[in-house]
């Protein structure tokens, strides 16, 4: 029990609603409302980061296909009416 009172605590206010939607979730993943809190902010810094990088190597992947470095690698044009339809 002493373990718990030297970690940080921090004091929340919820929306109207969150709470009891936060201890369904917690209780379907057999978990404290703490836990669920915590695992959720852990894993929402972890997504950041992976789709940081996806936006990266996307990036990266744009530039080799307008402009490939090895000659022995074709890429087929991107279809243009896709992506005007937002696909």
């Amino acid at each position: 029990m002493a373990e718990s009172h030297a970690k940080d605590k921090f004091v929340i206010r919820l929306p109207d609603g969150l709470r009891p939607a936060i201890n369904a979730q917690a209780k379907a993943n057999h978990r404290s409302m703490n836990n669920e809190i915590i695992h959720r902010l852990e894993r929402s810094l972890e997504l950041e980061a992976l789709y940081k990088e996806q936006v990266e190597l996307n990036m990266i992947l744009a530039q080799c296909i307008q402009k490939p470095q090895n000659p022995l690698i074709t890429v087929a044009p991107i279809n243009l009416r896709l992506l005007d339809k937002g696909v």
